[in-house]
């Protein structure tokens, strides 16, 4: 599959050429009793497999694990975290668990495999094989979960994890996922804020605004967190303008397009921002990915951003 994508990213070239949601309740969550994904303690004192240092592809939540030899790997190799002793085994064993059991069902929501995104995933990154966890002390309680490009990062307190983590695990493995695909070694996102979270949102399985309440929202000004306003009701127009992109296109569609973006990241000369702030690299893989509206007429990010609402208002 990663094979074939290759071609027709590099096909539609010729022809052609991360603000955060978080909703918990006050309660706790429960695993139902399921036991944890099996694996091994290890320390990178002995193994050499420190925690990555990359500052470009970290967060200030993700960062927290830099010094943190103590790491627990799930029997499949696929999944790290890194933490201080200080925390429990359950936390590791928990932050573990959730990473190993979310990932293939996220995965397969861009029509991916396993095989194919360690394949597709930037290479510039540390250890590309692999999901790297970090239980960090500066993810607050009420966030509970938040995702860099080199990492995911999990409030270290298991007795603490809200019901909905299963949801919330899954809309961070979106922006590390997404993340991995669209960027090479860019120091920021490439990605618009509305697109990012509204794919994050679609995957979960979060609410999605009606289609005929698109009225209430201009999702596609909120480029950066900088723009964004504080509507709890955002994140759902997000969505919901994603979700219109996914339902004309297909999910294998957006998943060329963050590869596209990646593309335009690592061959270079596509800098900076268009005048309306998002970033060049994706208007040019938007405008290259031959996509359509819901009438399977070509959409252009011009026209998408434009005529969002016209388009919305004809799509129900």
């Amino acid at each position: 599959m990663a094979t074939w994508k290759g071609v027709l990213i590099t096909g539609l070239l010729a022809v052609t050429l991360a603000g955060c949601k978080v909703t918990t309740t006050g309660g706790h969550f429960d695993s139902g009793g399921d036991p944890f994904i099996s694996g091994l303690f290890y320390d990178a004192r002995d193994t050499g497999r420190h925690y990555p240092t990359d500052s470009w592809a970290q967060t200030t939540n993700t960062q927290a694990c830099q010094d943190d030899p103590l790491y627990f790997e799930t029997s499949s190799g696929r999944v790290r975290v890194y933490g201080s002793p200080a925390y429990s085994e359950t936390s590791f064993r928990a932050a573990a668990s959730e990473l190993e059991r979310r990932i293939d069902g996220v995965l397969s929501r861009f029509q991916l495999r396993w095989a194919d995104f360690v394949e597709d995933r930037t290479a510039a990154v540390s250890y590309p094989r692999q999901v790297i966890g970090c239980l960090s002390p500066n993810v607050p309680q009420g966030e509970f979960v938040s995702a860099s490009l080199a990492a995911v990062a999990f409030n270290p307190y298991y007795g603490q994890w809200p019901f909905e983590t299963g949801q919330i695990v899954s809309h961070e493995l979106t922006h590390f996922v997404q993340e991995n695909l669209s960027r090479y070694d860019a120091s920021d996102s490439l990605l618009p804020l509305w697109f990012a979270e509204g794919q994050a949102t679609v995957v979960a399985g979060e609410p999605v605004a009606p289609a005929y309440q698109h009225y209430d929202y201009e999702p596609l000004w909120d480029v950066t967190p900088l723009d964004a306003g504080s509507a709890p009701y955002r994140f759902e127009h997000y969505g919901l303008a994603y979700r219109y992109l996914e339902r004309a296109n297909g999910a294998l569609a957006m998943t060329v397009l963050l590869e596209m973006v990646q593309l335009l990241d690592w061959d270079g000369g596509f800098y900076g921002e268009i005048s309306t702030g998002e970033s060049r690299a994706f208007v040019e893989a938007f405008n290259s990915a031959g996509l359509v509206d819901h009438r399977n007429n070509h959409l252009s990010f011009q026209r998408f951003r434009a005529d969002y609402h016209d388009l919305l208002n004809g799509s129900y």
